[in-house]
């Protein structure tokens, strides 16, 4: 990892982090425009950072008049980057096209591989022009920070930490090509099956930044949406949470919800989220809606998500990968059980006891698993009661008082070499 003392500029003294607020820059592309794990993640630190008293900026993309459609978090200052950005660019019209091909073969397996080349390549240029505009833009404001948090980015987190103390969260792995890019990064931080992955090559000195969750808001209790939406407790309410892209595998939770519905009617599915694969999903599930079977609600404000968990008798989570999912997290705290698919850290939520999993990429094994967990009462409410007992560890107020711990080793180490260089 890079030495603290190569980014410019004065630092706090050791020690003083904890009684003196800190000076944050915030870089996450999507912070107030989408609403994913990662979005989640950095809204709830940002807040508990706030509300120990230290001070935050984020930047993140805007379109050309500097709108976005979700607001940040109370005490944290917007800095939009306005502009014509296309994270997903073409997804969705690809999706509608591949729903014309046949469901597998060869001929899909190759229009997937193409889909999914397209999918990295628009991230990717997306990611590389916010950069561009951090760098020639936002440099008096970085050299200003005490410290600069970057979401996602290695490319942008290598370039800031020449200027100021840089701290990079990956909410995915990487591969060992990128260990020149993340040795000249201060701190590196993970958590879930992305830690495990990128520890294999760049051992110990990657380090856990845990996720958190607010207990007071995600817990078991009544709700009222089963009544409102016209559904009576004896029906078997599968449900999803999250972004409405490829990458969450929604189109799987279509076809397998289809083959798990077929000839039954005390089935439903509520599908709590937005995104590009929500019109392809909407065809997809044409006839079970039209049956009464399905409810989009469209994006729910994140303090009032629990009473849309509590309606379900099951969580779905059919990500083609997902490094350590909020939503099953936040689920589990309500006290309802998962299915995930068997990827990346849904094996590890699996391995608490409070789901199921099923093959990837596979409708015939969800419509199973979803068969199987449904027919047993008893055993969805123990699984659920067991991954609520493992989700008890998890609060935002340990999370920020990690970050801070790492950044005071980063200033600390700053001083430490720094005194050392002029003895």
């Amino acid at each position: 990892m890079r030495d603290a003392s190569s980014a410019t500029g004065a630092a706090a003294a050791p020690g003083s982090l904890s009684a003196s607020p800190m000076r944050i820059l915030a870089l996450h592309a999507e912070f107030g425009t989408l609403r994913g794990g990662g979005e989640s993640f950095s809204r709830n630190l940002f807040a508990a950072l706030v509300a120990r008293g230290h001070h935050i900026k984020v930047a993140f993309t805007a379109d050309p008049l500097g709108r976005y459609p979700y607001a940040v978090p109370s005490g944290v200052a917007a800095l939009p980057i306005r502009g014509w950005w296309a994270r997903s660019l073409g997804q969705a019209s690809l999706s509608a096209l591949g729903r014309r091909l046949a469901a597998t073969g060869t001929i899909r397996d190759e229009w997937d591989r193409i889909q999914n080349g397209l999918a990295w390549r628009a991230s990717y240029w997306n990611n590389r022009r916010f950069q561009q505009r951090i760098v020639s833009r936002l440099e008096t404001t970085i050299r200003d920070a005490d410290v600069v948090y970057v979401h996602s980015n290695p490319f942008l987190a290598s370039e800031v930490s020449r200027l100021r103390p840089t701290i990079l969260r990956l909410p995915g792995p990487l591969t060992a090509e990128s260990l020149p890019v993340l040795r000249n990064i201060h701190a590196v931080c993970a958590n879930g099956d992305a830690l495990m992955r990128i520890r294999s090559f760049l051992g110990e000195t990657a380090i856990e930044l845990p996720v958190g969750l607010d207990h007071r808001r995600f817990a078991p209790g009544p709700s009222a949406i089963r009544s409102s939406l016209g559904w009576a407790a004896a029906h078997k309410v599968v449900g999803y949470a999250g972004r409405l892209s490829r990458i969450k595998g929604i189109d799987v939770l279509a076809r397998g919800f289809q083959q798990f519905a077929e000839g039954r009617s005390d089935i439903r599915l509520l599908v709590v989220g937005s995104g590009e694969e929500e019109n392809n999903l909407r065809a997809v599930l044409k006839p079970e809606i039209a049956r009464g079977l399905v409810h989009f609600t469209g994006d729910v404000p994140h303090e009032k998500l629990a009473e849309w968990y509590r309606a379900m008798d099951l969580f779905v989570m059919p990500s083609r990968y997902e490094n350590y999912s909020n939503a099953i997290l936040e689920a589990l705290a309500c006290g309802v059980a998962f299915v995930g698919s068997n990827v990346g850290g849904n094996r590890v939520l699996y391995e608490t006891g409070g789901g199921w999993l099923f093959e990837p990429d596979s409708p015939a094994s969800l419509a199973m698993v979803l068969d199987q967990a449904l027919s047993d009462p008893h055993q969805r409410r123990a699984r659920g009661d067991r991954g609520r007992a493992h989700v008890s560890v998890y609060n935002w107020t340990a999370t920020s008082l990690r970050f801070e711990a790492i950044v005071h080793d980063l200033l600390v180490e700053k001083v430490v070499t720094s005194q050392e260089r002029h003895a």
